[in-house]
């Protein structure tokens, strides 16, 4: 491999991304490491090779301050992100807005400014880090897994935009990974999804404990970049092939009422007859 390979990972500092830096310096690459401030990663955390920049992609004006301080860029890995669990009905607009913005469209405008790059050297690849959630959502992560849906069929159509210029486009969904990534909680006072909410949110908290170690995660990745002709689409983690897979076999009915009693909410909303 060339010595002047240049990967770009967003979210850098901890978790998938962090363990994916680690994976590309090991073999050669010149990494650029994202997070929201650099001067607070701990020095256990820092990976030797990484250099690590400043990006807020709840800010259009830091993403652009990034992109005018990246030279050469062959892989993009964007990662970067933070979770939310709450009913729709009590989840205001604006939570939903900051979540897509830095799930979504910060990461498109990252986007945006990383393809002149790879267009002007005729080729490339973009990975989306997004969820096994947009597939088989979990409940009261609703806006969580519609944001990273959003990232997954903009990437497909991406992909069909950049195949002729020689940039692969790529999604990894993930299924429960111990990452210490931020989770917002949202739930009105006396709310009657409570008892329903907390049920999924220990269920799930717990999953994420005992998930795989993100090394899976940046172990995929690297052999997608790897790949000549990835897929579109690839899942990591414990299960996450088998669980993607029935959830495209099974009947739709059947997919859901499991997720309800997995989730201990199936008997937990009082229902209400409709005349």
């Amino acid at each position: 491999m060339e010595q002047n390979r240049c990967a770009l990972v967003t979210g850098a500092s901890r978790g998938i991304g962090r363990e994916t830096a680690r994976a590309l310096v090991r073999v050669g690459y010149k990494v650029i490491g994202t997070c929201r401030n650099p001067v607070k990663v701990k020095p256990e955390d820092e990976i030797d090779g990484v250099e690590y920049l400043p990006l807020e992609l709840m800010s259009e004006k830091s993403i652009d301050a990034l992109l005018d301080r990246l030279g050469r860029v062959d892989v993009l890995v964007n990662n970067a992100g933070s979770s939310q669990m709450g009913p729709v009905e009590e989840v205001s607009i604006e939570k939903m807005r900051q979540l897509y913005q830095l799930s979504f469209f910060g990461h498109v405008r990252l986007i945006q400014g990383i393809i002149p790059k790879m267009r002007e050297q005729k080729q490339g690849i973009i990975i989306n880090v997004t969820s096994l959630a947009s597939h088989l959502p979990v409940p009261f992560s609703s806006i969580y897994a519609s944001a990273k849906s959003a990232m997954e069929v903009m990437g497909n159509g991406l992909r069909n935009e950049l195949a002729p210029l020689g940039i692969r486009v790529v999604t990894v969904a993930p299924s429960f990974i111990q990452t210490d990534i931020y989770q917002e909680k949202i739930l009105e006072a006396g709310s009657v999804y409570a008892s329903a909410m907390n049920n999924a949110k220990a269920i799930r908290d717990a999953r994420i404990k005992n998930g795989s170690d993100p090394a899976v995660v940046a172990a995929k990745i690297m052999k997608i970049i790897e790949c000549k002709n990835p897929k579109p689409f690839y899942t990591a983690g414990q299960g996450a092939m088998l669980m993607a897979l029935l959830s495209k076999l099974l009947p739709a009915g059947l997919v859901e009422k499991n997720i309800r009693k997995q989730f201990r909410i199936e008997n937990s909303l009082q229902k209400k007859t409709v005349i």
